[in-house]
């Protein structure tokens, strides 16, 4: 169900019925402010079935604990523009030499020129066969980004977020606003929150938009209507930038006839 994360007995139970060659995962849900727990468990049950493991880190890479090796994810994927505070055109992915040699063994060639691995596999290695224009500043932009997360240290980041996005829940409370993920599951970087009944979801955001210049997302999907969802990533991740969006928040709740 939307706003919950996956149950490792349902994994279980889909995998024995259909076993899967890959499974895939949302590592930190955007959608729904879900940071997925057990991923260790997850991970055991697909090389159980002897499938291989792709986790979405789009929204986690930076910002919350992620150990691909550690936790034996085969593939993982991310975005620059969140937890990196980099802008987007070069996207992270890592791939373990179990899922490289899965994909240098293809019986038939991909169809896709674009994300054919094998070609690229040619440009990243010793061969240096040319595949395509690089993205150069954007590659240089993301090594500023990663030098930047490892000067701060990439634990020290993580506590980061963990701290001044629950400085930002706490207040959000004091407001009488309500998160959507419990707090075993809650994260950091993306906040769900409870759109109050009578509160039009909408004029709260273009109210933000409007008079402070600040910008925060409606839910989607099963969730449309439902949450607001509030970045906390990278940069931004600060106590004051905290402090502007609750003040904000409070006048626009209050422009709604809503009372803590």
């Amino acid at each position: 169900p939307w706003g919950e994360p996956l149950d490792p007995v349902d994994v279980e139970r889909a995998f024995d019925e259909h076993q899967p060659d890959v499974f895939g995962f949302v590592h930190a849900e955007t959608s729904t402010g879900v940071l997925q727990p057990n991923v260790p468990e997850l991970t055991d049950i697909a090389h159980a079935h002897d499938a291989l493991v792709v986790a979405d880190s789009v929204t986690s890479l930076g910002g919350v604990e992620l150990r691909v090796d550690d936790w034996d994810v085969d593939v993982a994927y991310a975005g620059p523009q969140k937890c990196l505070s980099c802008p987007p055109g070069a996207s992270p992915l890592t791939l373990n030499d179990r899922a490289m040699d899965k994909v240098l063994d293809r019986e038939e060639p991909p169809k896709s020129w674009y994300l054919d691995l094998t070609l690229l596999e040619g440009y990243w290695g010793d061969e240096r066969s040319y595949h395509h224009t690089a993205p150069i500043t954007n590659v240089y932009a993301l090594r500023e980004a990663l030098r930047l997360v490892a000067e701060e240290g990439i634990e020290a980041r993580w506590t980061r977020h963990r701290e001044v996005a629950g400085e930002l829940k706490s207040g959000l409370r004091e407001l009488g606003l309500e998160m959507n993920a419990p707090d075993e599951y809650w994260l950091p970087s993306l906040n769900a929150v409870r759109v109050p009944d009578g509160v039009d979801d909408a004029a709260v955001i273009d109210h933000l938009l409007a008079e402070y210049d600040l910008e925060i997302a409606s839910g989607l999907g099963d969730l449309a209507g439902d949450i607001w969802r509030i970045g906390c990533m990278g940069h931004s991740a600060r106590p004051k930038n905290v402090e502007y969006v609750l003040a904000a928040l409070e006048d626009a709740l209050a422009a709604q006839g809503h009372e803590e």
